[in-house]
């Protein structure tokens, strides 16, 4: 089977950037698939949901939290890629 080059991928997600559950669902299919996407859907992330707020904060490096902490928003777990997991099989579920 031939692959479409990087740069159709990117043309083509980059398209369909504002159907966040169609790139949710891209994500799952390989790993050049997830290479082209995650900057997509990144670039202007869906704060809609409280689980991307979520992951974000967890993905914030210790020197990033500390001014943060006086606010005390940040998760107490550290749980970032079953949260991820979550998010994307809840959006696929959705999309089905």
């Amino acid at each position: 089977m031939i692959a479409l080059p990087n740069v159709c991928l990117i043309e083509i997600f980059n398209k369909l950037k504002d159907y966040y559950r169609f790139l949710f669902s891209c994500l799952l299919v390989n790993r050049l698939w997830c290479r082209n996407v995650i900057p997509i859907l990144w670039s202007d992330p869906n704060f809609r949901d409280k689980r991307i707020i979520k992951i974000c904060l967890l993905s914030l490096n210790t020197e990033e939290k500390v001014p943060l902490i006086q606010f005390k928003i940040l998760p107490s777990n550290d749980q970032n890629l079953f949260l991820i997991t979550l998010l994307i099989i809840h959006q696929l579920v959705v999309v089905i």
